[in-house]
């Protein structure tokens, strides 16, 4: 019986520490940065050309790996597959990479993206020697992982569409926090990232303790060692800082410590998160240096550093802050409730409020409130166009209205570009009316008046 008590007990605290609810926010958010780095990677780096000229290049040793051989039957296992196949497998894995990053059909595009990308970097290390491909190898499961996940539970095109449906269906706008809504399968995702960081790094410090006499041995840390990798990569791979630094080895004695402390102690932060905001900046100057001075670009660990962040509390906590610290309202919407068009283009804004800058006030509903405050205002200008009052009780309307609206919305501030683009408030005006004086027609609104966002 204790024996059953002490499993039951054990199953509830594994359940908790995997599947304990969590912001989808944080989750959403390591997705765009991790797709977003995949798919600079690719653009930044001419990707593409290198795929197909290794093809070309005379004297490379071809020894597909076993998902090259499985893709490539219909030619022969051991030939190199036709340009047009890389080209497709290329084109194909670069939409999902956009699909991904913008949360359209977000695990099936997650799912295509990490596969595309696995076969590519696959063909890559199958063709010749290369160095550094361990370093693609967290970066793809962690693809696969948010394949798996609810990484487009919110900031998605396909929550976005979710919540305009809905919305449109109850013909009521009503606001919402995006950073608190949670799920049970939103943690395990990260955690099991965390977790394989913490074993990638404690396994390079066993490594380099196990380089020596005995199980356990301190010559790595000599400095003779790291001399040797700074002065050899310095100058096979031409930078001028791995040469310099590999002159003095008391430079690898201390560089040598500093890694074996970091590798060894960096599951401390699974343990005590507050132990992030010394880690991940150090991390972040690790691999920066290493790249510097041994030109190993480890940016990968960089993008997936995000995991560890506290993104859903950091913007909470900033939030209060910039509200308690202004010490005025916020800025006020006035929106036509009863029309779809205004429903849309507020469910929209809020989507993007994720610092809650913005309060949302439907007109007809609050039109008795309005008056106390705003007697100036009439009920018909305020439903034939949008109007924003702002904290010290100016009034924007129109076009003016929303661009001052983009202003307090960082997510949608390269909007701000084209809004503030010379003539953008001449034309904008116009713009404005024009398709206000045919909201009917364009959202097939059924109501007498229907003002635009």
């Amino acid at each position: 019986m204790k024996i059953q008590q002490s499993r039951l007990q054990l199953s509830k605290v594994w359940n908790a520490y995997w599947f304990r609810p969590a912001p989808l926010f944080d989750l959403a958010l390591c997705r765009i940065i991790i797709v977003g780095f995949q798919l600079g990677f690719i653009i930044f780096t001419d990707y593409y050309h290198r795929i197909l000229e290794l093809g070309d290049i005379s004297g490379l040793a071809y020894n597909p790996w076993h998902i090259v051989s499985l893709f490539s039957f219909l030619w022969g296992a051991q030939q190199i597959p036709p340009d047009w196949f890389l080209s497709l497998i290329f084109c194909l894995t670069f939409i999902c990479g956009i699909t991904s990053l913008i949360g359209f059909k977000t695990n099936l595009s997650l799912m295509v993206f990490a596969m595309g990308n696995f076969f590519l970097e696959a063909y890559i290390f199958s063709v010749g020697s290369h160095h550094h491909h361990h370093r693609f190898a967290l970066l793809l499961i962690a693809l696969f992982i948010l394949a798996l996940s609810p990484s487009g539970g919110v900031m998605s095109l396909d929550d976005l569409l979710q919540k305009l449906r809905t919305n449109i269906k109850k013909q009521r706008f009503k606001p919402f926090n995006l950073l608190n809504k949670k799920s049970e399968l939103a943690r395990w995702p990260l955690l099991t990232i965390q977790w394989l960081f913490a074993i990638v790094y404690l396994s390079s410090a066993l490594h380099k303790l196990t380089q020596g006499a005995g199980i356990i041995s301190t010559d790595w840390m000599n400095g003779y060692t790291l001399q040797y990798v700074l002065t050899n990569d310095g100058l096979l791979w031409e930078s001028a800082l791995g040469v310099w630094l590999g002159q003095y080895r008391i430079i690898g004695v201390v560089f040598a410590w500093m890694a074996i402390i970091f590798e060894g102690t960096f599951f401390l932060v699974l343990i005590f998160p507050s132990l992030v905001w010394v880690y991940i900046p150090a991390g972040i100057g690790f691999h920066t240096g290493i790249y510097l001075a041994q030109r190993a670009p480890f940016f990968t660990y960089i993008a997936l550093y995000s995991v560890f962040m506290p993104w859903t509390g950091m913007i909470k906590t900033l939030s209060r802050r910039q509200l308690h610290s202004s010490g005025q309202p916020k800025p006020e919407i006035l929106y036509d409730g009863l029309c779809p068009l205004c429903i849309r283009s507020m469910t929209i804004l809020c989507y993007f409020d994720w610092f809650q800058r913005l309060s949302y006030t439907p007109v007809e509903e609050q039109w008795a409130s309005i008056q106390k405050t705003h007697p100036d205002l009439s009920l018909d200008a305020c439903l034939a166009e949008m109007h924003l009052i702002l904290p010290d009780g100016s009034v924007q309307k129109g076009f003016f209205a929303f661009r001052e609206i983009i202003r307090y919305l960082p997510p949608l501030w390269p909007l701000l570009v084209l809004l503030y683009f010379p003539g953008a408030a001449i034309l904008g005006p116009k713009i404005y009316r024009f398709v206000a004086s045919r909201r009917k027609r364009l959202t097939r609104c059924s109501f007498d008046s229907c003002s635009l966002k």
